[in-house]
């Protein structure tokens, strides 16, 4: 197996398979078995169409295939068997929760094998090889791993934990229990609020095992939100599916709303509007009915917003979006502990924002960093998933405008998507659109501005200096403002500064405050006016 089929794992599995496979999925399978190629190649062919393509979500954990126990080892020792067993099954990464339910102490951390597979830092804990977390549960039988969730579930109760003590219960229960459906039922709520709508969607799928008749259905129900905000559409579908028809008039009405939402998104007709971006706008509103959190709501409204906007003021559209963009709080990682801190996006919504900032880079003029936009989000969040395609629309209007070929990522988006013909006519109308009345002389076009930031770059060159700002701006924040104005995009600023897009991102936002100025185009004008210059 050659070493670029191991760094990239969508070709690998695209090969292997001969399906579609979306990046953000080739990308979650490849860390979860620490990117070992093997493992891939034996995964790939149990997990499904439906799976690969981002459609439903991936089993966890995953499949212990051969290749995942030849690489890891599980632990002799008894203890320390125990030790990972619940390491691996918790939803917490509190140490605290950790050793008193394995029966340990502090000195079984020091054993080779634990340490080995487990790094733990001011009272935190997590595995050092996502593989293990496949291999210890394959090698831990049923009574095993129901000891295992009934002494976590005790920990957890010890330290003021009480949603993690209620999930292991429920996990440590063979039978249904009535009263168990209804506290996971509040905790899914909880989850679906903080933005875990992957946690959500596991609490929600175990509390329709305990529940029945009403609890039942409305555990289907918050199984079907959970998926859809996942950004997982079959499985959204499935779950609306089984909340139909259970005789309680708010759940049927809330499977309706679901099953609708995916409809627009995922094979609906596309609705008229008064412009490109109306039409794009209104494939983004549904979604609004549905939305599981204040975040999510609130980015989804800025994206209808500016899509709305963007033909009669795409300064205003962009400083709309900037703003979202600022303030977001990027989805988290999964599989992984459960966040007890409220405030994250869900995939989906996330998804959203990243596309419609793409696309609104791409109207004023910032090829380069609208493509760096949309390829970290395609291997993030599930993109497919957005709109009708759009993603996938944005993606090759992006090649187009770069007079280059369809990227990989393109041509993958291209295949587990399905544009609607006037999604991507929409987005090329919007693009000509913006860029043709930003050409106009006298209009504060961004590629006009784009056209100062490259002088201004030019005169720098030349030891005209940096620009002065004011505002009480840190010193990073000073940088990141200067590359901007240098015309640099965020990737190229993170880059250049050896931090993450989203750092980049969140300095910006701040930047944007502190100065006053809603766009990176503001940002510009105010650095040409720079005393320095």
């Amino acid at each position: 197996m050659t070493s670029d089929r191991s760094a990239d794992p969508l070709p690998l599995l695209v090969e292997t398979t001969g399906l579609p496979v979306a990046p953000h999925v080739a990308r979650r399978l490849a860390r979860q078995v620490s990117g070992d190629p093997a493992a891939l190649l034996q995964l790939a062919p149990l997990l499904g169409p439906e799976r690969l393509a981002g459609r439903a979500p991936l089993p966890d954990p995953l499949p212990a295939v051969p290749a995942l126990r030849d690489a890891v080892a599980v632990p002799a020792c008894p203890e320390a068997r125990r030790l990972l067993r619940c390491a691996v099954l918790a939803v917490t990464a509190r140490a605290d929760v950790l050793l008193p339910a394995a029966d340990g102490d502090v000195a079984l951390l020091r054993e080779p094998a634990v340490a080995a597979a487990l790094h733990v830092h001011e009272g935190r804990f997590r595995l050092r090889d996502a593989r293990v977390r496949a291999v210890v549960h394959a090698a831990s039988d049923l009574d095993e791993r129901t000891a295992a969730h009934a002494a976590l579930a005790a920990a957890a109760r010890a330290v003021g934990e009480p949603g993690v003590a209620l999930w292991h219960t429920a996990r440590r229960v063979l039978t249904g229990d009535e009263l168990l459906a209804d506290g996971l039922l509040e905790l899914a709520e909880v989850l679906l609020g903080r933005g875990d709508v992957e946690a959500a969607l596991g609490v929600a799928r175990e509390a329709t095992s305990h529940g029945s008749g009403e609890r039942r259905a409305r555990a289907f129900l918050a199984a079907g939100r959970a998926a859809l905000w996942c950004g997982y559409p079959a499985e959204a579908r499935g779950w609306a599916r089984r909340a139909r028809g259970c005789g309680v008039v708010a759940v049927e009405r809330g499977a309706e709303a679901v099953a609708a939402a995916v409809e627009a998104l995922d094979g609906g007709p596309v609705a008229g509007g008064s412009g490109p971006g109306a039409v794009l706008a209104r494939l983004v509103e549904p979604a609004l009915t549905v939305a599981v959190s204040p975040q999510d709501r609130a980015a989804l409204r800025a994206v209808a917003d500016a899509l709305v906007g963007v033909e009669v003021d795409l300064g205003a559209a962009d400083a709309l979006l900037g703003r979202a963009v600022a303030a977001a709080r990027p989805s988290l990682e999964r599989p992984g502990p459960w966040t007890g801190v409220p405030g994250a996006l869900s995939p989906l919504a996330e998804a959203h924002l990243r596309v419609a900032q793409a696309l609104l880079l791409a109207c004023a003029g910032e090829t380069t960093g609208a493509t760096g936009v949309l390829q970290d989000a395609v291997v993030r969040l599930p993109v497919p998933t957005v709109a009708r395609g759009l993603g996938a629309a944005v993606a090759l209007q992006l090649d187009h405008e770069r007079r280059a070929g369809p990227s990989v990522s393109t041509l993958a988006l291209q295949r587990v998507a399905s544009t609607a013909p006037e999604v991507a006519a929409a987005v090329a109308a919007l693009v000509r659109i913006t860029m043709a009345s930003a050409s106009v002389p006298g209009e504060a076009g961004a590629p006009a501005l784009a056209a100062d930031a490259a002088r201004q770059t030019g005169r720098r060159a030349a030891g005209g200096g940096a620009p002065t700002w004011s505002g009480d701006l840190t010193a990073r924040e000073v940088e990141v403002a200067t590359l901007v104005a240098d015309g640099r995009t965020n990737r190229e600023v993170a880059e250049e500064l050896c931090v993450s897009v989203r750092t980049v991102e969140v300095h910006l936002g701040r930047v944007y405050r502190k100065l006053g100025v809603r766009s990176r185009a503001e940002l510009v004008v105010r650095a040409l006016r720079s005393p320095s210059h």
